[in-house]
């Protein structure tokens, strides 16, 4: 009975997860090599998280598209050119290496900074070593010089070439000791380097052309190579990789190139006594086509919460189809576009993601936070703050209901960086909880210039003159001085207690910028109904459940189908029941939803709750409908299971031996399939 509760578990909650940890094929090994110049280290660690080949082949493909500099062109001349360096370094750099030129230390460089501007061969010398010097026209965006030299030599005259290290080496490693009758020092090596080449003696001493070392060697080299390894770092963005675990399961291969750099602003504030998300994401930009004789694009927006142990919670899914007139476009153009919108949560630690797919322009971004949501006790705290430029009231048909950054019907706006203009109004607005449990109070206000412990401008004000009608938020329409420079500053927050208690702190930054540009971004903002309402009720039941938190998981569910009954709504109920062990009453709902629907989902819970109930063949009457269309590994076992209690072991071995097959590393199901063998072979 044990067994059949736990597999039934694991079919509701959809904890199954196959094992998908495996060795690296050997064509992903190769790439790795292949591009380890320009990976970055993000990059690296993402691809050996992945799981399964195609995961990796699809990062692969993401990874040359976001290289590619004409993205809208067939062909990608990043890719094409690097593989021409490729094969220039394998016909050139392999001889007398153990491996191909590629991967020797000349065709790292090679790959990395592409052909040298000048490449002299020094190989038939008597006095030194086989070497060669490449000079090199430096990127100077990315820390390197205008020009810079590097020197690669054949130690000892066999195997591969190393670079030479002017800083570490010195040009003695460079001479053939037995080939120069005097003692061999730097003074002289150099000299006798200066006889064949005076190029290549100065290189020896220094990468920077026209360097004065004084007969000395110069850090400068080292810190020339040191930038040259870094410039896969600096040159290359790897945000679309941070994010690629989260994401890697919901973008097509399509939509690669054109990943977008997006900000966000997340808060928790309390709506009605429920604790809800409050967030905003701003696209770096939005792409529009034209349908219609309108701006046109068709978003989708996904939200992801999991808990600390990366069981999701919550998965939301919405799509948001924008058409704008060209006069509307024209009058927000120079504006960021915002989409905002409110989430209920319930009290823990997690961490959000949010995807946002432009599905006309084919191009995404993304965000991840953690974030702790607040359970309300006893004692008092400051909860989330913004920094808002101005506020407007809503409508009046508009007033009472849910909105992003809105509360007592007034909406505040934000942009995601906390960015302001000098001599502009900024506001405050943060929330506090259980004032009632200290003394007189007031609000202090502290501006700080970031990493300077002396405040640059303080203000205090009474409470009782900034909290706002539900005696929950405060609210400062102006908080700083129109004399504050541009800068990166910090709003300290405190509620000062007129008795000994600890005071409350709470920390915002924010930016001052120079330059003046349209702060407020342009807004796109959902309004919901008034909490509680059936949606929220429904969704706040579902992260609960997920939680296994049951209890609250049903009491929420039923006071979301008292105000609206809905098909998932009774589902939810119906699974929440069976969790509880009440089969009888999940049963009662579920058949009826059953009847009406045939749903899957729904005549998964019915088997599960007769085989809670030790009916194996009602149960299997499900199970038996739910195999004929598809095979799944929880819906085998448990179909074993009952036949296995029906002393049927002829007909469980064969669905075991299926689960088996699909998913190996089952310990419960071997064990299972040992005891139905054993069965078996009594008979």
């Amino acid at each position: 009975m044990k067994n059949v509760i736990k597999i039934a578990l694991i079919l509701l909650f959809s904890f199954i997860s196959l094992n998908g940890s495996e060795n690296l094929l050997s064509r992903h090994k190769e790439w790795l090599n292949l591009v380890s110049p320009i990976l970055t280290k993000v990059e690296k660690d993402v691809f050996l998280k992945l799981k399964t080949p195609q995961e990796r082949d699809k990062f692969i493909q993401l990874f040359w598209a976001r290289r590619d500099p004409l993205p809208d062109t067939k062909e990608n001349e990043f890719y094409k050119e690097y593989m021409n360096r490729v094969r220039f370094a394998d016909l050139n750099f392999g001889h007398g290496a153990s491996k191909k030129g590629h991967e020797t230390e000349r065709g790292y460089f090679y790959l990395l900074l592409g052909p040298p501007l000048e490449r002299q061969i020094f190989a038939t010398q008597s006095d030194i070593w086989p070497l060669e010097l490449w000079y090199y026209k430096g990127e100077q965006q990315y820390g390197l010089p205008p020009y810079f030299y590097l020197i690669f030599y054949q130690q000892y005259g066999i195997g591969e070439y190393k670079l030479y290290s002017p800083g570490m080496e010195g040009p003695e490693k460079l001479i053939i000791p037995s080939s120069y009758s005097r003692a061999l020092n730097r003074s002289t090596a150099y000299k006798a380097l200066k006889n064949i080449s005076g190029e290549l003696a100065a290189a020896s001493l220094t990468y920077l052309p026209g360097e004065t070392t004084l007969g000395t060697t110069s850090l400068s080299s080292e810190s020339i190579v040191s930038n040259v390894y870094s410039l896969a770092e600096k040159k290359f963005s790897d945000a679309y990789a941070r994010h690629f675990l989260a994401y890697k399961d919901y973008i097509e291969t399509e939509y690669s190139h054109d990943f977008i750099e997006s900000h966000a602003k997340v808060k928790v504030f309390q709506n009605s006594g429920q604790m809800f998300l409050h967030w905003a994401l701003e696209p770096g930009k939005i792409n529009f086509s034209i349908y219609q004789g309108n701006h046109y694009a068709a978003f989708q927006l996904i939200i992801k919460i999991e808990d600390t142990d990366g069981n999701s919670i919550l998965e939301k899914e919405e799509e948001i189809p924008l058409s704008i007139s060209p006069e509307n476009y024209k009058k927000h153009e120079r504006q960021l576009f915002a989409f905002q919108d409110v989430v209920p949560v319930i009290p823990g630690n997690f961490t959000l993601f949010m995807f946002l797919k432009n599905k006309t322009a084919k191009d995404f971004t993304t965000f991840q936070t953690n974030i702790s949501i607040p359970e309300i006790k006893d004692s008092s705290f400051i909860g989330d703050a913004i920094l808002y430029h101005r506020r407007e009231k809503l409508k009046e048909n508009q007033r009472g209901k849910l909105k992003a950054f809105t509360f007592n019907g007034v909406q505040y706006l934000i942009n995601t960086q906390h960015q302001f203009l000098p001599q502009q109004e900024i506001g405050l607005y943060c929330q506090i909880f259980n004032l009632q449990h200290i003394n007189l109070k007031s609000l202090h206000i502290e501006i700080f210039p970031v990493n300077e412990e002396n405040p640059v401008y303080e203000l205090k004000k009474p409470l009782t003159e900034i909290m706002t009608p539900d005696g929950l938020g405060v609210d400062v329409p102006s908080i700083i001085p129109s004399t504050l420079k541009p800068g990166y500053y910090q709003a300290r927050i405190t509620i000062v207690d007129s008795g000994e208690e600890k005071p409350l702190v709470h920390k915002e930054n924010f930016i001052l910028l120079a330059q003046s540009y349209p702060m407020v971004p342009w807004i796109y903002s959902k309004l919901h109904k008034p909490f509680p309402n059936s949606d929220d009720l429904y969704l706040l039941a579902y992260q609960y459940f997920r939680r296994q938190d049951f209890h609250k998981a049903k009491q929420s569910v039923e006071k979301s189908l008292a105000m609206k009954e809905s098909i998932k709504g009774k589902s939810l109920l119906a699974k929440t029941l069976f969790a509880l062990h009440q089969y009888q009453d999940s049963l009662e709902v579920a058949i009826p939803l059953y009847e009406t629907t045939g749903d899957r989902e729904v005549a998964k819970i019915l088997a599960v709750d007769y085989a809670g109930l030790k009916d194996w063949n009602s149960a299997l009457i499900y199970l038996e409908k739910l195999l004929e269309r598809a095979t799944e590994i929880s819906v085998l076992n448990l179909a074993a299971e009952c036949y296995f209690n029906l002393n049927l072991p002829e007909k469980a071995l064969p669905l075991l031996q299926k689960s088996l097959e699909l998913d190996p590393n089952q310990e419960k199901i071997i064990e299972l399939k040992k005891k139905v063998e054993e069965k078996k072979g009594r008979e």
